[in-house]
């Protein structure tokens, strides 16, 4: 297996095929993470991701997103390290971590949400994509899912171009 790192990257300017409904990639006491859908498109997938925690797993990730808003470190030799929800996706022969290319987040002592969108430039010849998602730092244990998506062939027929 090749190892890669897919970028933050504006999706094309089109509407994807869903390939597979919404599912829950991960679930502890107070955190749960899931992917609202995947979307293919004729270069790769789109997976728009949501995050959501109550109670102490909700302080715990606001304070990795936001602490460091609040706490200007000063000192470079300060080894804090502030954290995200890691994504590992694996497609084909490539795996490696996918960076978010961004979403709102909001959240303080008693909830927190997350909404990310990862782009994935490849398509799965065998229709698998697994993806781990752990965010231990809000308590959120490492976690695989295996998805099979629906028929991604003819994508050019099926994902509607906007212009």
């Amino acid at each position: 297996m090749t190892l890669h790192r897919w970028p933050p990257t504006v999706p094309p300017d089109e509407l994807g095929a869903v390939v597979h409904g919404p599912v829950i990639l991960a679930r502890a006491t107070g955190i749960v993470a899931g992917l609202r859908c995947v979307f293919a498109h004729t270069t790769g997938l789109l997976l728009p991701f949501v995050l959501r925690a109550e109670g102490v797993q909700a302080e715990a990730a606001s304070r990795q997103v936001f602490g460091h808003i609040h706490e200007p470190i000063n000192d470079p030799h300060d080894t804090r390290s502030w954290s995200l929800p890691q994504v590992h996706v694996e497609v084909n022969d490539q795996a490696g971590f996918a960076d978010s290319s961004g979403g709102p987040s909001s959240g303080g002592d008693d909830d927190f949400e997350m909404q990310a969108r990862y782009w994935i430039d490849e398509l799965p010849r065998d229709g698998r994509l697994s993806i781990t998602v752990a965010w231990p730092q809000a308590g959120l244990s490492q976690t695989r899912t295996t998805l099979v998506l629906d028929d991604i062939d003819d994508l050019e027929t099926k994902v509607l171009r906007l212009l």
